[in-house]
């Protein structure tokens, strides 16, 4: 396959970026600044210099591509408002690229899931991260509504470590999540669901 992946440069991305190259695919890596991106050099990667919220760059970055995963997230800006404005450009861009398939991270707490979310989930997202979960929950909104085939992932807690393969994957938890999960794992989840449709159309909750 090739895939194009938004955020490459960001540590779920990276690890997105590094296992899609082990499993053999071609990817095309949408970034502000290639030299933050160790992989550029790669003959199985191509580089596009662009903003993930312009329609143009990312429609040069999706074209030819058969699915596109998105690990954009605002870093350590907690009034980010990235989410909403690449959707309102992601969705567009998909549709003139011929691209449907749309694997996107959220986080969990964001819109709907937060009934899903344990007692150290909804505190930080109370006390830390209100303004950047409403813009979350809005862009997964927009592109629940975009006509794409979506998903859209919402891990708890993510964390560093090895994949494990061990995490689970539900749309409705039989109990609050807070648990801590490796962006490994979260990336292995992501990359399976570029040709599988398992999972289109739903909200998936991950947990360790």
């Amino acid at each position: 396959m090739h895939l194009t992946v938004l955020g490459a440069t960001g540590p779920t991305g990276q690890q997105i970026l590094e296992q899609a190259l082990k499993a053999g695919q071609q990817v095309t890596a949408l970034v502000r600044d290639p030299a933050r991106l160790p992989q550029r050099d790669n003959p199985h990667v191509t580089v596009v210099t662009g903003d993930a919220t312009s329609v143009d760059d990312l429609t040069r970055a999706m074209t030819g591509s058969d699915a596109v995963l998105s690990a954009l997230g605002g870093g350590k800006d907690f009034k980010s408002d990235l989410a909403s404005r690449a959707v309102r450009a992601l969705v567009p861009a998909a549709k003139a690229a011929g691209v449907r398939r749309i694997v996107m991270l959220s986080g969990l707490g964001a819109g709907e899931t937060k009934q899903y979310a344990g007692t150290v989930v909804k505190l930080g997202v109370a006390l830390l991260m209100k303004q950047l979960f409403a813009d979350k929950a809005q862009a997964d909104a927009e592109l629940r509504a975009s006509g794409l085939d979506w998903t859209l992932v919402y891990p708890a807690i993510l964390a560093n470590g090895p994949r494990s393969g061990t995490y689970t994957a539900h749309e409705a938890p039989a109990r609050k999540v807070s648990s801590r999960i490796s962006r490994a794992d979260v990336a292995d989840f992501m990359l399976q669901q570029a040709d599988s449709k398992e999972w289109i159309g739903r909200n998936v909750i991950l947990d360790a």
